[in-house]
């Protein structure tokens, strides 16, 4: 059952949503995917698991290598939320954990889509896929699936996006916007697997990456602080130091250089979020570039 503070939250985000989200408005959305829509747009070098059927064989003739023919996407798209339900993602310093953080994402999204009559989807996943809901524009539905989300228990798992990945291309058939949201706190190499390429080759990706300030930097104060690994349980013990507190901020600003590296290599678009500030309005800002 969601905790009474947290439904509160939800409910005040059903409302928000409903008004302040219309970059998703059906026919107005414009998304930078280029796809199986009529117009031409330009041509782009075939990957593996592209559909064989789209390859201009023209170009493919004059370039010696085989293109695909791009065109822009359609406008009506579907949406699926991708949640990472994994043990790192029950961690909180403050006013909410990312598990509460990734609830209010996912909550803003589901109720702006429905609001536009856009069918939309949820995925829950750790190193599996746990739970699933096709797309679907029902505000029942809606809610049961962010009651799945909340109810899901996930002892000793941990973060794997490449299962939930792999789900998502074998079943979205049709142009989908997909939001992976997750702290990305995975032992993979994701630039080393093609699906998170082809998936965004093929639908309108967008990852949102959940930080707790607790994470990005070590505590003032002298002495010594001790830290545990929610998903492997590893502890370590750091002497608080200024020398420590600059190697440990060089650290995480190192991960998320490599994890926009990756993105961008892989054509997903991203955020980052601070779950302990406005979780929404920075989504916003994605969504606001895509109006046409």
């Amino acid at each position: 059952m969601i905790p009474d503070h947290l439904v509160h939250e939800l409910r005040y985000i059903e409302l928000r949503a409903a008004r302040r989200i219309r970059s998703l408005r059906v026919g107005s959305y414009t998304s930078p995917l280029r796809g199986e829509g009529f117009d031409f747009d330009q041509h782009r070098p075939y990957r593996p698991g592209d559909d064989v059927r789209r390859i201009d064989w023209n170009a493919t003739a004059r370039l010696g290598a085989a293109f695909l023919r791009q065109t822009r996407a359609e406008r009506e798209l579907h949406m699926v939320l991708a949640g990472d339900l994994s043990r790192s993602m029950r961690f909180g310093s403050a006013r909410r954990s990312k598990h509460e953080a990734l609830m209010l994402v996912t909550a803003s999204l589901l109720f702006s889509a429905l609001k536009d009559q856009i069918s939309s989807g949820v995925l829950g996943f750790t190193d599996q896929v746990l739970d699933w809901t096709a797309p679907i524009s029902d505000k029942p539905a809606a809610w049961s699936a962010l009651t799945r989300l909340w109810a899901i228990k996930t002892p000793g798992r941990k973060t794997a996006v490449r299962p939930a990945v792999q789900h998502l291309l074998r079943t979205l058939k049709r142009t989908t916007m997909v939001v992976l949201v997750s702290d990305f706190q995975t032992d993979e190499d994701l630039s080393a697997f093609p699906e998170l390429g082809m998936l965004a080759a093929r639908h309108d990706v967008i990852a949102v990456v959940l930080e707790d300030p607790a994470e990005t930097r070590l505590p003032s104060g002298a002495g010594f602080v001790h830290l545990r690994d929610l998903e492997s349980d590893a502890e370590i013990t750091v002497g608080l130091s200024h020398e420590a507190r600059e190697l440990y901020a060089r650290s995480i600003e190192q991960r998320r250089a490599e994890l926009r590296k990756m993105f961008y290599r892989t054509g997903v678009d991203h955020i980052f979020v601070n779950t302990q500030r406005d979780v929404v309005e920075p989504l916003m800002l994605v969504f606001d570039g895509r109006k046409s």
